[in-house]
């Protein structure tokens, strides 16, 4: 009786371990709040690994609109919307999947969403900061109900976004959207809520903000031929600098043609267009504009450190030989010289990585440097020349069903579309290395946007960039500054009286 009760006992303790060992095997998807999971489970890209009970749900009711569509005008840059080198991937609307893994994960996105709730998506293309802006300030006006929600570039919201064109995202009328919720991305919210209004956002439904972050990519060739760095532990390390980037770029530098002259058959250090001064600018800590906590807009650009950090950077890419300035090099071909290995660092978005897939040699991807060691973090700039950002305009005339499927989307597209982007495309199919790999996560745990960069400042963000750009030899960005000190504070003041109006309704 005893070795009865024994052995009965040893199977109740045995039971008790597996339930035990079983609960702790949860899914690590289920707990999650942070809105930019850098790391989603490629396994939930293709639905293995996850049921629906695990996964967040929305908190949206069973609805069926009765096939109501739910239209986007969407932002390009090109003729027929996707496919160039601005939009390579469809973000809303895929009529039929072309063999791509976002196209797929895009189609059965809304076929899913379509189904459940009994819509309709679709989508059409106009031109990027005259076209589109053009048409919804048009539809406002004649109360024209046509477009549900825009997708357009960060950058051209400052011709719209004191129009009163848009829905408050976190207003009653778009009460299915719940902003909190990890699809919506946080760093997007921090950039474009002003006072107590949010009317533009970004979610999982949108990879183009994704693929606008900034990195630097490099040739693992030249860094084995020529013993340089090793890249990927300085940053592990939190030395990734600019130090680290000069002290490697001069070492490149070789005058192939032998003609004395640095030109476009020449190796460099580095490269960019006008791109860097923006990345190393915001890299470095700091930024043209930022929301206060009170939801006010203000800028430091005219402090003495911003200034010593212009001409820092105007120095490094412009008066150095090392970096290739590639709008002043005449046939230069900045793709064409990275992939032949004539350059060791390109700054760019990490989109680029993906047209480098049938690149013969490897490269690998960096953050963007800081500007020293005492530096706490990275950042990595999302440009907003090519990202992608929502609204919902108050010429909607049924918001609720719009913020209902928005919500949707994106609740949808946080184990669907994102995972496809990041883990399958990103790196997948973009990257050579585990290390580059790493890399990506370190970037995209600190993607950050600069709600100067969107505003404008009064055109002297591009004033900086055009500025840093065409003029050689000495330049003081003390005169810059004063040039635009008046207009700046001008242009802040009325976006903030308008930010004041909004936070006393």
């Amino acid at each position: 009786m005893k070795r009865i009760l024994a052995i009965a006992l040893a199977l109740l303790l045995l039971l008790a371990a597996c339930l035990v060992s079983c609960g702790e095997a949860k899914d690590p998807k289920q707990d999650e709040t942070t809105p930019d999971d850098p790391n989603p489970s490629a396994e939930s890209a293709t639905g293995e690994s996850e049921t629906e009970e695990k996964q967040i749900q929305p908190d949206l009711p069973e609805m069926n609109f009765g096939g109501k569509e739910v239209h986007c005008l969407h932002w390009t840059l090109g003729e027929d919307g996707v496919g160039g080198g601005w939009i390579p991937w469809e973000e809303i609307a895929v009529e039929q999947p072309d063999g791509e893994v976002m196209s797929q994960a895009v189609y059965d996105r809304n076929g899913y969403v379509e189904e459940k709730y009994g819509v309709q998506i679709s989508t059409e293309y106009a031109q990027a900061n005259t076209e589109l802006p053009n048409r919804i300030l048009r539809a406002v006006s004649t109360n024209d109900p046509a477009y549900s929600f825009i997708v357009e570039r960060s950058l051209d919201l400052r011709t719209m976004w004191t129009s009163g064109s848009f829905y408050n995202l976190k207003g009653e009328e778009l009460s299915y959207l719940d902003l909190s919720k990890p699809w919506w991305n946080k760093d997007s919210l921090e950039a474009f809520t002003f006072g107590n209004v949010t009317q533009f956002a970004s979610s999982d439904m949108l990879v183009l903000d994704k693929s606008e972050t900034g990195v630097v990519l490099f040739s693992t060739s030249l860094q084995t031929d020529l013993g340089l760095d090793d890249y990927y532990q300085l940053a592990r390390d939190g030395k990734w600098t600019w130090d680290a980037l000069i002290r490697n770029s001069e070492i490149c530098v070789s005058d192939l043609d032998g003609n004395l002259t640095m030109d476009a058959a020449d190796r460099y250090g580095s490269c960019g267009n006008r791109a860097p001064s923006n990345y190393l600018y915001v890299g470095s800590g700091l930024h043209f504009a930022q929301v206060d906590r009170d939801g006010y807009i203000y800028s430091d650009v005219y402090s003495q450190e911003s200034i010593n950090l212009m001409q820092d950077i105007h120095e490094m890419i412009l008066y150095q030989d090392f970096h290739a300035h590639s709008d002043h090099i005449p046939d230069f071909g900045l793709s064409r010289k990275f992939m032949a290995n004539e350059i060791e660092f390109l700054f760019y978005s990490v989109k680029i990585a993906n047209s480098f897939r049938t690149m013969e040699t490897d490269y690998g991807i960096l953050p963007i440097p800081k500007y020293d060691e005492e530096q706490t973090r990275y950042y990595n700039l999302v440009m907003p020349d090519g990202d992608s950002v929502l609204a919902v305009p108050i010429s909607n005339d049924d918001p609720e069903v719009t913020g209902f499927v928005l919500e949707a989307l994106s609740a949808k597209s946080y184990y669907t579309v994102y995972p496809s982007f990041y883990e399958v495309v990103l790196k997948g199919k973009s990257t050579r290395d585990q290390e580059s790999r790493e890399m990506l996560d370190l970037i995209f745990q600190n993607r950050t946007y600069d709600t100067g960069l969107v505003h404008g400042l009064g055109g002297f963000t591009n004033a900086y960039v055009t500025y840093a750009a065409n003029h050689y030899g000495e330049v003081g960005f003390v005169s810059l500054c004063e040039e635009y000190d008046d207009i700046i504070d001008s242009a802040l003041e009325d976006i903030n009286k308008l930010i004041d109006d909004w936070n006393k309704q």
